[in-house]
């Protein structure tokens, strides 16, 4: 006991002197004529490099040892104040600056507060033809390929357009047509919390994106029409873009119907999912019939023979001060033709190849609406959101390799929710109240020859939060609470196929009750901030079989404690690490006990568990930014541990893989490093930067009976350089390279990937843009083989004027017919080879009003 006791004041005594060391200085910085508050004042300690800026109610918290502060701002006289009268109370006399003649050269990222601000004037170049293009540009932001944007390495939580985020989480549709030149800067506010009443009590760790409009292009309607008209074979590319950013009214308006490859969800898909919940509900069910596209490494404007159409329409009125109506509507229908061809191996010789080539037509529509009312003030959030949203997706293909059938799925859907959602402040406490209802209908259907699928689901949810917080000094104290009830209904027939072992059909109704509590405390001090968390919960599991007339009744424990540390080491860097565990069972869905059919091949058998997953993972993270020297780079470390009470099992059965589970404990383990790194060069004229993920898992999985240990290692880097090297000249280049590693007991295979974008545009003169692009791809297979592809893109743009400019575009001019790349799935290795879009040829006039 006493070395525990000695060994714990080790660990503790730099905790301890780190917080002997500094304290905490807080004041206001105002007027001494008017007394308006100061913002963007410099408070800066005499005795350290510590320094802050006054907010824009013109307080501020420095954390420093020192007897004395200087406070700074332009136009004012400085001053030096003492800080044993904590809190400070600084008023500064307004007295004229005398400037001597300078030459004065403005950061290429200004900072002022904990905003950071992009000039478009520094950042944009005449080739940009949306807000994407630029962002991709600046140090700090990115992109993924799904059109989600990242602020240092962690998600947005926000998008504005001017200060209004009526375009909710569809933030793609703004990103992709507003044009560069309609906007003055680009706004990242760091630790943005975007619910008022919750400002300074709740710190987030997320930033919000604000994109800030001239001040012509305000109050005033924007609208952007191109047309397109080529060759090989005939395409066409029409849209409208339309856009009224006002103080009263806010509307946005979207019409694009194309067929040159062009992908609708790149607008339309969701990206932000934190707005009603502070910890968001499992999904437990998901659709099992799965036909559909399958991706490749390349871009799908390459592999997509489509004829696509979007129309989306986001409104918003602001009625008074922090209360607004928002109603979204969006239509989406997109026709996909498509050919590929795969090989797998399964690493076993008494298991042979799998020869598959696929002819597939796809057709999707999707309609949505969303109406949502919100108040949002220091005292008050309230959001009440209502959406519907139905689709319906029906695949048909023609498979023939090793087997030669016809297959056909019919998957509509219908889901209506309301969520809702009030925070409501009181001095020093806080009450918050979170409310979903959803109702889903979902009839899939499946025919793959003699055999069909039937799968008929109900689902209803019913999702309550609620949050009570109160203050004391440093510390906050929380006391959350949640019931979840899930009432389900499924039917399930399978037809055409022989399996006595197995159950083929099922008509069982669900019930999943699930009652949480969870006490959390919060400290926040001398630049630590401290969370403790214990959700304590009990879930109940109800199964009535409707075809035998029994009924199933488990009762389960479930707990997910939670500790997370961050320490601002200085005013750019801070280190963050996070320790969870959780006891959880089974999801609901391993109760459904019956054989589906997920395609022709493919079928799936869930089977339950009385024993608990038990799921450990630890994290450590490092941020530093320098906006002044336009530097950003972040770097992560996550490890988890799985124990999990069912193996995945793999059957072969004549020509079809039946995936099922067997009571056997299982340890999954993943190991994770990611960093990245981004510079603003030459007065933001060029950005460097380079991205690096390091991964390694290893866990059991069982086939033909017999238990197979595997092990998967993932590497990738992704060095990027994007600038404007003269006023003539401008480049992009990316490179992607990846290696990846599957080892199953004696056999290990490897692959690497490489690809390289390069992207150049020449501007003889301000109206003349020629772009000339390539593209590379290869892959090396475990064979040895290697595969190659080379994609050249050119396009000529003129501007007529500043509202009409024409581009004629020319792409995959080598006519490329193929590629092939690899993948790795259950113990097994494929190598897939998709059919490339034809050279293409297109003239489109874009006019802006």
């Amino acid at each position: 006991m006493k070395r525990l006791c000695t060994l714990l004041s080790i660990l503790f005594l730099p905790l301890t002197l780190c917080f002997g060391q500094e304290k905490e200085i807080v004041g206001t910085v105002t007027d001494a004529t008017n007394g308006e508050p100061l913002a963007g004042a410099i408070v800066q300690a005499i005795e350290s490099s510590a320094y802050t800026f006054t907010r824009d109610d013109g307080s501020f918290s420095l954390s420093a040892e020192t007897q004395q502060v200087r406070v700074q701002s332009m136009g004012y006289r400085s001053v030096v104040v003492d800080t044993t009268g904590c809190p400070l109370h600084i008023q500064m006399m307004p007295e004229a600056t005398q400037l001597r003649d300078v030459m004065v050269k403005a950061p290429d990222i200004l900072q002022r507060s904990d905003t950071l601000t992009y000039a478009m004037n520094k950042w944009a170049q005449p080739q940009d033809r949306n807000m994407a293009d630029v962002l991709r540009r600046l140090p700090g932001v990115e992109i993924a390929d799904d059109g989600s944007i990242k602020y240092n390495g962690e998600p947005i939580n926000r998008f504005y357009i001017d200060g209004s985020d009526f375009v909710n989480d569809r933030y793609g549709v703004a990103t992709n047509n507003i044009s560069p030149a309609d906007v003055s800067s680009v706004e990242i506010m760091e630790n943005h919390q975007p619910i008022k009443a919750l400002e300074g009590l709740d710190l987030s760790r997320q930033a919000g994106l604000n994109i800030r409009l001239k001040e012509e292009a305000r109050a005033r309607w924007i609208a952007i029409l191109q047309g397109g008209l080529g060759g090989a074979p005939l395409l066409y590319d029409a849209s409208l873009f339309a856009m009224r950013i006002a103080k009263r009214w806010q509307n946005m308006e979207t019409l694009r119907l194309n067929d040159t490859g062009w992908n609708p969800n790149s607008q339309s898909q969701r990206h932000l999912f934190n707005g009603a919940f502070d910890s968001s509900p499992d999904d437990y069910w998901s659709d099992d019939i799965s036909i559909g596209t399958t991706s490749s490494p390349i871009d799908k404007q390459r592999t997509r023979d489509n004829l696509s159409l979007l129309a989306q329409s986001s409104n918003a009125r602001h009625l008074s001060d922090g209360r607004d109506i928002q109603l979204n509507a969006t239509y989406q229908s997109d026709r996909l033709y498509y050919r590929n061809a795969s090989t797998t191996r399964y690493l076993d010789t008494a298991i042979p190849d799998f020869v598959e080539q696929n002819k597939m037509r796809s057709q999707q529509h999707q309609l949505s609406g969303e109406w949502s009312l919100r108040q949002n003030s220091h005292d008050l959030y309230l959001k009440d959101n209502l959406c519907a949203d139905a689709s319906w997706s029906q695949v048909s293909s023609q498979v023939w390799g090793s087997q030669s059938l016809c297959q056909e799925s019919d998957c509509p859907s219908f889901t209506l929710s309301n969520d809702l959602r009030l925070v409501r402040r009181l001095d020093r406490r806080l009450l918050s109240v979170s409310s979903q209802l959803r109702y889903a209908h979902r009839p899939h259907s499946l025919w793959a020859d003699s055999a069909s699928q039937a799968l008929c689901a109900d689902d209803l949810r019913s999702y309550t939060e609620a949050r009570y917080g109160w203050m004391l000094r440093h510390w906050q104290f929380y006391l959350n609470s949640s019931l979840d009830l899930n009432l389900h209904r499924l039917e399930s027939y399978l037809r055409g196929l022989s399996l006595p072992d197995y159950p083929i059909e099922a008509d069982k109704g669900f019930s999943v009750l699930h009652a949480l509590a969870s006490p959390e405390a919060r400290y926040e001090r001398h630049r630590w901030h401290l969370s403790i968390s214990l959700p304590i919960g009990y879930k109940h599991y109800g199964v009535a079989n409707r075809l035998s007339g029994s009924t199933l009744r488990k009762h389960h424990l479930t707990l997910a404690p939670i500790l997370y540390l961050r320490r601002q080491l200085s005013a750019k860097t801070d280190v963050i690490a996070r320790l969870s565990y959780s006891l959880l069972p089974v999801a609901p869905d391993a109760y459904t006990e019956t054989v589906v059919m997920t395609d022709f091949r493919h079928l799936m058998l869930q089977i339950p568990s009385s024993k608990d997953e038990q799921r450990g993972s630890a994290l450590l993270q490092l941020r530093y930014r320098n906006p002044i020297s336009a530097f950003f780079a972040h770097l992560s470390a996550r490890y988890a541990l799985d124990h999990r009470p069912l193996m995945h099992h793999q059957l072969f059965i004549d020509n079809r893989i039946l995936s099922t589970y067997v009571a056997r404990s299982n340890e999954v383990r993943n190991t994770q490093l990611h960093g990245s790194i981004s510079q603003g060069l030459l007065s933001a004229r060029v950005t460097i930067g380079v991205d690096a993920t390091l991964s390694h898992s290893q866990a059991t999985m069982m086939r033909q009976d017999v238990e197979q240990p595997y092990s998967t290692v993932d590497f990738a880097i992704i060095p990027k350089v994007s600038g404007k090297l003269s006023n003539w000249f401008s480049a992009d280049y990316h490179l992607n390279f990846s290696h990846s590693q599957y080892s199953v007991t004696t056999e290990s295979i490897k692959c690497n990937t490489l690809r390289q974008d390069l992207s150049i545009t020449l501007l003889p003169t301000d109206r003349w843009h020629l772009t000339l692009s390539a593209e590379h791809y290869r892959t090396r297979f475990f064979t040895s083989q290697t595969a190659r592809i080379t994609f050249l893109d050119t396009s000529l743009r003129w501007l007529i004027s500043n509202s009409i400019d024409l581009t004629l575009s020319a792409s995959n001019l080598l006519n490329c017919t193929d590629y092939q790349y690899s993948t790795f799935g259950s113990l097994s290795e494929s190598i897939y080879s998709f059919q490339i879009r034809p050279r293409n040829i297109i003239a489109k006039v874009q006019i802006k009003v």
